[in-house]
Formats: structure tokens, C-alpha cells, sequence
């Protein structure tokens, strides 16, 4: 029987028992896949995330959902370095530390605010592309009509990963909208995506950006409470389509989790010049909530 020491964290929080939560495992050299896989079974939460050597960046690091390997997550990065610096393993000398993951090696900045560390990962390039599907069928999966969106087409944004993008009118129907998650999952497989990314300009806070909600029912995850890929998507479809201004390093925040109990939000550095978004970056900080051993 072996032992796998294991961390449940709160990403995109302050507060216990809000933003996302990731499962941890900073020493997962040797563990085979199919025991990763497991693990993130057992753990049930949206994304759990395995710490192993790299040959070529100062971490690899795997992200697993409870039915896939994925090839970035977000808010799964940021509880991967909160913990990592937790436990004393990031050098105090440096700010910057790259991750080999399947979506690149990418570089992840630790940042004090006001005492309080935050960590800003660097996503892949931004891609923008035909979503192949209507408003009309991307408005109907998520239980609203056509006119429920804005006037723009739906699209597949990858920042790291894919994900199905479109804009919605109104803040309170984005928040009672009722997903089907059948049809997300057929749909999503359709278009090579993980799932859907309906967001809002309307916020609750007056200081936020846009809301957003995440659904990717396709790799076990209904809905994911404050999505970091998902963020960085919607940062770079606002930004092509100039719904909010952005120039070069300009500062959004996008919130998100309400409908779940799990309020947080996303600090993100989105860049574009001549036209293209070039940059995006997402963080903030995370909290953990629970440690223990795993039995295998």
C-alpha cells in the first residue's frame, strides 16, 4: 500500500470555502497516470493537479478532472504555486517560475499585494476561430433564445484550452439561465471544445469587469465555479471585439461562482496591439482548506 500526500485549495479567494477548489499533489514523481486519474476521481472536485520533476521548466505539472487529463487549468495553477509557496518551495530570490504542461511551458509570476501573495500565470497565446454553431444553438443548450445574447458570433477561444464563447445581455439572465448539460456535452464534443463560456458585462460588483460562468459537463464538470482558462477566454473575446477598451496591459477583473455558493474572481492582464490580442494573464490568491493522505 503507498501514501500520497494531498491538498484541497481554494483558488481565486480569500475566503475558505469560496472560489474554485483544486486538488493538490506537490510530489507526484513516479505516480503513474492511471493512479493520477484516480486520485482525481476520488477527489471530485473540477480539477486535481500532480507536481512531478521537469527537464526543462522548474515544475511539470498535470491537471486532471475526474474523468480526463486536460492540458491547463487555471484556478488548479494558481492552488498548484499558492502551495508550492506554502510549503517553501519556490526560491525566495526569484518572481518568476515556468511550468511544463501539455498546453507549453509557461511562466507563472508571484506578486505581493498589500502582504498577501498572488500568483499571475501567463496563459498560451490567444487563438480566436468559427465556433461552427449558431447563436441560436448556443443561446437554446443554455436555456435562453438568441435574443438573449449579444449581437456577435458565437467563437472558440483557446488561451491554453478551447472553450465555446458568447456574450450575454442581461446579468440576470445569465445568473438564472438553465444549462442542458446533454447538449452542452454533445455540442462541446462537436466543436473540440471543453465546454461553454457564456459571459456578461453587467457585474455585481461595480469594480469587476464582466461576470462569467463556465459549463464543461464533456470532461465531468458541470459547472466550474471560477474558471481561469475560462476568464482568460472571455478577456481575449472582449478584448478582439472591443466590448470594453483594451490596449496594451490593461487590467480586468472577471467574477463569477455566485450561482454555486462559491463567489471569487479573476485578476487578469490582457494585452493587444494593432488589432490582436497578443497576452493574457490570469490570477490571484488562494487558501487551503484541507490536507491529509491518500491511500493507494
Amino acid at each position: 500500500m503507498g501514501i500520497v500526500k494531498i491538498k484541497q485549495v481554494d483558488a481565486f479567494t480569500t475566503e475558505l470555502f469560496g472560489g474554485n477548489p483544486a486538488g493538490v499533489v506537490t510530489a507526484a514523481d513516479g505516480l503513474p497516470d492511471e493512479l493520477k486519474q484516480k486520485i482525481a476521481r476520488e477527489m471530485n472536485l473540477s480539477e486535481t493537479a500532480f507536481v512531478s520533476r521537469s527537464g526543462v521548466a522548474d515544475f511539470k505539472v498535470q491537471f486532471f478532472t475526474p474523468n480526463a487529463e486536460v492540458d491547463l487549468c487555471g484556478h488548479a495553477t494558481i492552488a498548484t504555486f499558492a502551495t508550492l509557496y506554502e510549503e517553501g518551495r519556490l526560491n525566495p530570490a526569484k518572481t518568476v517560475f515556468y511550468q511544463e504542461t501539455k498546453a507549453g511551458i509557461l511562466p507563472v509570476e508571484v506578486v505581493k499585494d498589500g502582504g498577501q501573495a498572488v500568483f499571475m500565470m501567463t496563459q498560451a497565446v490567444p487563438q480566436l476561430s468559427e465556433a461552427g454553431i449558431s447563436r441560436e444553438e448556443f443561446a437554446a443548450a443554455l436555456g435562453l433564445t438568441a435574443g438573449d445574447l449579444l449581437d456577435l458570433p458565437p467563437m472558440k477561444v483557446s488561451t491554453g484550452l478551447w472553450w465555446l464563447m458568447a456574450g450575454v445581455k442581461q446579468l440576470n439572465r445569465l445568473s438564472s439561465c438553465r444549462a442542458d448539460f446533454a447538449a452542452l456535452e454533445v455540442m462541446s464534443r462537436q466543436c473540440g471544445a471543453v465546454g461553454f463560456v457564456p459571459f456578461c458585462l453587467e457585474t455585481v460588483r461595480p469594480d469587476s469587469s464582466f461576470y462569467m460562468r463556465a459549463f464543461a459537463p464533456l470532461v465531468g464538470i458541470n459547472e466550474d465555479p471560477v474558471c481561469g482558462t475560462g476568464a482568460g477566454c472571455a478577456a481575449a473575446y472582449i478584448a478582439a471585439h472591443a466590448l470594453l477598451a483594451v490596449e496594451r496591459d490593461t487590467c480586468l477583473t472577471g467574477e463569477a461562482g455566485l450561482e454555486v455558493q462559491r463567489p471569487g474572481w479573476v485578476n487578469i492582464l490582457v494585452s493587444k496591439q494593432a488589432g490582436r490580442v497578443d497576452t493574457v494573464k490570469v490570477g490571484g490568491p488562494a487558501i487551503t482548506v484541507l490536507e491529509g493522505e491518500m491511500r493507494f
